[in-house]
């Protein structure tokens, strides 16, 4: 009993902290005053319980309390995954509360332990339902995820309480079994208007399985993508296939669910209760239309506390208003990550920013770049059905040719699918080049 009680306790505590989060979203005076009150909190237990930002604060001489507001973290040096990995046990504290252990999906080298306490899944979750309520996703909608690879077992479909009261069913968009997919089939064909929620490249093998014929049409009232750059071609495919318009969710496992993408204005509103932003360019904010490297302070985890912590991901601040009337602070793009970006012998630098835009072309289905040691360029892409693949290579050639020149040599590799990271992540550039 005592184990059943503590979970409607934890349910109650999620609505209302739900609850509060949508009242003060439209209000940014009361989102400050929330946000510096929890960066004092946090900032003085640190100090007091965790080894490596005691270190790191006497070491730079810094005062806790003189980091009073989001402002005041310029002060603090940026933590990265290379520390976070070499010093894991420093992050802990002396009395580690009753935690869940999760792993970053490693794209960007060796995947990380994360631990998350129950305040920071509380307010996470809580950051979630604020932002289904938004996207028309109700307390009892039924939900469909999808498997990350084709050789991930299937999980039984099951309720969940602290996010809404779902049934949650799992299907695999990638098999050939064919009990698997009659099974996809028959779920698929049976649930009204569902929420189709899971990373990106899961979503975008289940459209091109409906689009094939595959497996049969479905009518979501919204779909939600996560865990990789969503591309404007994938999104105009999934918009296309499931007629709604697609809604990407930014988040990471360090930080939980950072932002999520307005319908209306396309912005990614960012939960600032729930964790800081800062987007840096050359060790200082970023200015207007500027890129830069995301950093993020997560305000309500205590079992791991991660202050400025940079991520790998680049973005762009959004400095308008959004035309839903949400005044949280937001993000205008994603644009990738650090590191995606192809190097050439003259020392010049092409961005990952530039290259994401040459394969877009209705001829390809998935792609992936690879720079080889010698510094040449093999394009690997998943041509669409019934596609001019010759057509596609010469128009790519023309696009790339125009930028490097002769520089480097590119070629190509037609294959019949791209595998995925264990993750169900999609390595879309690699760089086997020292540079």
């Amino acid at each position: 009993m005592s184990g059943l009680f503590e979970k409607l306790n934890l349910t109650v505590n999620t609505f209302y902290t739900a609850r509060q989060f949508i009242k003060r979203q439209n209000t940014p005076e009361e989102i400050t005053r929330i946000q510096n009150e929890k960066l004092r909190r946090l900032i003085g237990y640190c100090y007091q319980n965790i080894k490596y930002y005691r270190e790191l604060f006497d070491e730079n001489h810094i005062n806790p309390d003189s980091i009073k507001t989001a402002a005041d973290l310029v002060k603090v040096p940026v933590l990265t995954k290379n520390e976070l990995r070499s010093r894991f046990w420093d992050f802990l504290p002396n009395q580690l509360p009753a935690c869940r252990v999760s792993r970053t999906s490693g794209s960007t080298g060796i995947p990380v332990c994360i631990l998350s306490d129950i305040n920071s899944r509380l307010n996470n979750s809580a950051a979630v339902i604020r932002y289904r309520k938004q996207l028309g996703i109700n307390l009892l909608t039924p939900i469909i995820t999808l498997q990350k690879n084709e050789l991930q077992p299937r999980k039984e479909p099951h309720w969940t309480f602290l996010q809404g009261l779902h049934k949650t069913w799992y299907i695999n968009p990638y098999t050939n079994i064919r009990a698997e997919i009659d099974y996809s089939i028959e779920i698929l064909s049976k649930l009204k208007k569902p929420a189709i929620i899971a990373i990106t490249p899961a979503i975008r093998a289940l459209a091109y399985r409906i689009r094939d014929g595959i497996l049969p049409k479905i009518k979501p009232c919204a779909v939600l993508t996560t865990g990789e750059f969503l591309s404007n071609q994938v999104r105009e495919l999934l918009e296309d296939t499931f007629k709604v318009k697609v809604t990407d969710i930014y988040a990471c496992n360090e930080a939980g669910d950072i932002a999520w993408q307005c319908t209306e204005g396309q912005l990614y509103h960012i939960n600032a209760d729930n964790c800081i932003v800062e987007i840096i360019k050359d060790g200082r904010p970023a200015e207007e239309s500027q890129t830069g490297e995301v950093v993020i302070t997560n305000l309500n985890r205590y079992s791991m506390p991660f202050i400025r912590y940079k991520n790998g991901d680049l973005a762009r601040f959004a400095f308008q208003d959004c035309p839903c009337g949400c005044k949280l602070p937001a993000i205008s793009e994603i644009i990738g990550r650090t590191g995606e970006d192809i190097y050439l012998p003259d020392g010049r630098i092409i961005p990952w920013n530039q290259l994401k835009g040459f394969m877009n072309h209705s001829g390809i289905r998935q792609f992936q770049l690879v720079q080889n040691s010698d510094a040449s360029l093999t394009i690997k892409f998943v041509p669409e059905y019934k596609s001019d693949v010759e057509q596609t290579k010469n128009i790519l050639i023309s696009r790339f040719k125009g930028l490097l020149g002769g520089s480097i040599g590119i070629d190509f590799s037609i294959v019949e699918k791209i595998d995925a990271a264990d993750s169900g992540k999609s390595k879309l550039v690699i760089s086997n080049y020292n540079h």
